[in-house]
């Protein structure tokens, strides 16, 4: 056998008993990869404006953020968590309204009989399971130091990291190899900057939308599809879901006005930003990220959908590169 190949099976298997052994530590070192892109893209704008060296703005850029972070838990955090527990307390409420109004006739009538006649206790217990589970995500101490401290540390000097992986590989691919990661780096920082600029104007969107159309707790449910929004396609579906449920305890116009809202900003979102920033970046097909998000969702839990879309754009690249371009020999689209 071949070294070139032989090297390539070696890392293979090592990646593989990794995935089987430890299967969130891939994802998080991944993760953590996104996380240096994100840290790089304002660093390298701030070492331009003031002259300084790239390690330097990323040390003023991880401190800033601290430093915002710090000044919004302090003035927000309180709204935030006594919306969020008024939502908690509501959405029973809207879900039992949901039942009485399906209740009265017909297909709805169909549909009320089959839901549990406990839902508001159902519904407060999977908003206490999905609360435990997103502090758990979110705010597992960790997690969280695992993927800040490899961010930080790649975001500080990526070329060290990037020449210690090639030098796993047979001299050979080297270049080969080189040229890929740097087409991920690119793809990754056009995915973050697209779904970054997606998340803000949704967010911004919804909040003014749901204020304007007068729904309760419009800023946390804002929050939510912000949030969201870093999942395509799914994301806005899950998001539009409890603010559905909250305008239909005010009336069912209401609620229909709502899903309008979130269908108009769905499609703003997934039709102009996000494509007028990725399209050159980050092209991914929607039949490929739903496909993703599904394989990586069974194989990896919510971990694997959040991360779904960024994997697939780079497992987009490498398929390209490494089997259609190096093993078929075919040429490259426009070439």
């Amino acid at each position: 056998m071949p070294q070139t190949t032989a090297s390539l099976l070696i890392l293979l298997g090592v990646l593989l008993a990794t995935l089987w052994l430890a299967p969130e530590a891939p994802l998080l070192g991944f993760a953590g990869v996104l996380l240096a892109i994100a840290l790089r893209l304002p660093a390298g704008w701030l070492a331009r404006q003031i002259g300084t060296r790239r390690w330097v703005a990323v040390l003023a850029v991880v401190g800033g953020l601290v430093a915002v972070i710090g000044l919004a838990v302090w003035f927000a955090i309180d709204p935030l968590v006594a919306q969020a527990n008024a939502l908690a307390d509501k959405l029973p409420e809207s879900l039992n309204s949901l039942r009485e109004r399906l209740g009265t006739g017909g297909v709805g009538a169909w549909i009320a009989e089959r839901l549990p006649a406990a839902a508001s206790d159902q519904a407060q217990g999977a908003m206490s399971t999905a609360a435990s589970a997103a502090y758990g995500l979110f705010n597992g101490l960790g997690n969280t130091v695992f993927v800040l401290l490899i961010g930080i540390y790649l975001a500080l000097a990526p070329r060290n990291y990037l020449n210690g992986t090639l030098s796993l590989l047979h001299p050979a691919l080297e270049r080969p190899a080189r040229e890929t990661l740097d087409e991920c780096w690119e793809v990754l920082r056009g995915f973050l900057i697209g779904q970054g600029f997606a998340m803000v104007v949704t967010g911004t969107l919804t909040w003014i939308g749901l204020l304007l159309l007068g729904v309760p707790l419009a800023g946390v449910l804002a929050v939510i599809a912000a949030v969201l929004g870093f999942i395509p396609y799914l994301g806005p579906l899950i998001a539009a879901v409890p603010a559905i449920l909250m305008a239909l305890v005010e009336s069912p116009s209401l609620a229909l006005w709502v899903a309008l809202l979130f269908l108009v900003i769905q499609n703003i979102e997934g039709n102009i930003l996000t494509p007028l920033v990725q399209q050159r970046t980050a092209d991914v097909s929607p039949v490929l990220l739903l496909l993703a998000q599904v394989l990586f969702g069974a194989l990896f839990g919510l971990l694997g959908v959040l991360l779904a879309a960024p994997l697939a754009a780079v497992g987009q690249v490498i398929v390209r590169r490494a089997y259609v371009e190096g093993w078929l020999g075919r040429a490259k689209a426009g070439d």
